[in-house]
């Protein structure tokens, strides 16, 4: 099937992840699919290893509309794994090997999976595991002649669970359907004209949705996935080398991870002549931080392309190619939507606000998904069912607690967030979720976790606490604590101990006050 050609609503009614995979490995089964760890595998390669695992997933007891756990570091052995699991009709749950045990295992319950593919030190009574290497030996084994019928995804199925974080202290699952991402990739043809002869790099984690985008962008359009390996990238140097030696045409990075990336490149004098896209995503981009690497290498080869996106809605919703006046001014423009988006530009009572005014984002249409699981109050709050002001139409809308303002040209300048919720370095934190770790400790009685500027583009979360009566917790101790708890992402750079937590006359945290207190304070590290 040829998006290119496809409506998208079609794609999201009609299509399948592993419909678009398959079309590929047809039109193109000797082109490189995969390279990774220094070995290469053809499409026709990857098609059968994973047609091989398929069939093992299903001797094994996974059937259509399962949920299977993964946890490996991206490289061949996960994507064979991610398209093994979508081809038996299961869905993945991805789970990011930095992630402490105590999260694995709420992913796991929370998600109800019935298997785990990968490395686990250890598993719940029960649940059956296929390590990794016995995912490795299956390479090479032949295929069978006649997959079982009706076993593989329709657009309507699961094609994975991303968990994101939650303002319970609990992360919350969000699954997105095939329909979802074929739509998405449907979208991407009014933007991008990517092609087979593109090589797309697989930079982030599988547990980030921000490696649908690059694992099916490469795939959908029969181009190669290059695997970035971070043990010979540790350096924005030895990084930027690889970008260079792989040919890589089409780079995804967080705008925090690209400013490392712009600054070895201006250092070194080192070109990238086959760089044609950087794909930003995860964070607010701020035009100042662009404006070096504009002069040294324009904006039109690589373009650079700001798009602002969340998982609720399949991971990107809106595009923006930056241009000079981008750069002459401080806003963060965030673009115009995809074909197939809704939007709604409303304020506290819901009611839409005239162009020019900041309100929160609403979105509907096929890349916006069901909701949460097992979270049906939650679903219903975020998800709600309003009139489309256009035609009257009742739509579906996600909430998403962004803050924008709509020009008079129809693009949209991003205004930060309506609630507790950030984005740092391309993941999405709820400074509740980290606070209520905090608090875990049996020295803390309070904690507010804030963002702070440590210098232009470094944000950090830090944290300001109050120590239970009789006890004077240490930061090494808090470190320790917050590191078996959370992922590196969401841990706090800084701590300062407070004798009390300022409060407004409602009663309420004075957030603000806190993130004064970090001025005239002593922080502990």
């Amino acid at each position: 099937m040829q998006l290119h050609s496809t409506t998208v609503e079609e794609a999201a009614s009609t299509t399948d992840l592993i419909t678009l995979f398959t079309t590929s490995a047809r039109a193109a089964p000797d082109r490189t699919a995969l390279t990774a760890d220094g070995t290469s595998l053809t499409y026709k390669q990857l098609d059968e290893w994973s047609g091989v695992l398929a069939g093992e997933l299903s001797a094994r007891g996974v059937q259509r509309g399962d949920r299977v756990a993964l946890r490996m570091p991206a490289g061949a052995e996960a994507v064979v794994t991610m398209l093994g699991i979508l081809k038996s009709g299961a869905a993945y749950v991805p789970l990011d090997v930095r992630n402490p045990p105590e999260r694995n295992a709420y992913v796991l319950a929370d998600s109800g999976a019935t298997l785990a593919v990968g490395d686990f030190a250890e598993l719940p009574a029960g649940l059956g595991a296929l390590p990794t290497e016995e995912v490795t030996a299956l390479r090479g084994r032949p295929p069978a002649a006649d997959p079982p019928a009706g076993r593989g995804p329709g657009p309507g199925d699961l094609a994975y669970v991303i968990y994101t974080s939650g303002t319970t202290g609990r992360p919350k699952g969000v699954p997105v359907r095939h329909g979802n991402a074929a739509a998405l990739f449907a979208a991407t043809p009014a933007v991008f004209d990517f092609g087979p002869q593109d090589r797309w790099l697989l930079f982030h984690s599988i547990a980030f949705d921000f490696s649908v985008w690059e694992i099916w962008g490469a795939f959908t359009h029969a181009a190669t996935l290059v695997v970035l390996d971070h043990w010979s990238a540790r350096t924005p140097e030895q990084y930027l080398a690889v970008l260079a030696d792989e040919g890589v045409t089409v780079l995804s990075q967080t705008p925090t991870a690209f400013t490392a990336l712009a600054e070895a490149a201006l250092r070194t004098g080192r070109d990238l002549p086959d760089l044609r896209y950087v794909v930003f995503g995860g964070e607010k981009v701020v035009p100042a931080a662009l404006r070096p690497w504009a002069k040294r290498f324009g904006l039109d080869h690589p373009q650079l392309v700001n798009g602002y996106g969340i998982t609720e809605t399949t991971v990107f919703t809106t595009f923006h190619r930056i241009g000079e006046e981008d750069l002459e001014g401080e806003a963060s423009v965030i673009g115009v939507p995809l074909p197939g988006f809704r939007i709604r530009v409303v304020d506290d009572a819901g009611e839409d606000v005239p162009d020019g005014t900041v309100g929160e984002l609403w979105l509907a249409g096929p890349q916006v998904t069901d909701g949460y699981l097992g979270r049906e109050e939650l679903t219903a709050e975020r998800f709600p069912r309003a009139a489309d002001p256009a035609d009257g139409r009742t739509l579906r809308y996600y909430r998403s607690g962004d803050l924008v303002a709509r020009a008079p040209d129809g693009s949209l300048h991003y205004e930060g967030r309506a609630d507790l919720q950030v984005k740092l370095r391309g993941h999405r934190i709820e400074l509740s979720d980290v606070e209520a770790a905090v608090r875990r400790h049996d020295a803390v009685a309070d904690a507010v976790v804030t963002v702070r500027r440590f210098a232009a583009g470094d944000d950090r979360l830090v944290c300001a606490y109050v120590p239970r009566a009789g006890h004077d917790p240490q930061t090494r101790e808090l470190r320790a604590h917050v590191k078996a708890l959370l992922p590196s992402y969401m841990h706090p750079a800084r701590y300062l101990r407070l004798p009390d937590l300022p409060m407004t006359v409602n009663g309420k945290v004075d957030r603000a006050a806190v993130a004064r207190s970090w001025e005239e304070g002593v922080e502990t590290g």
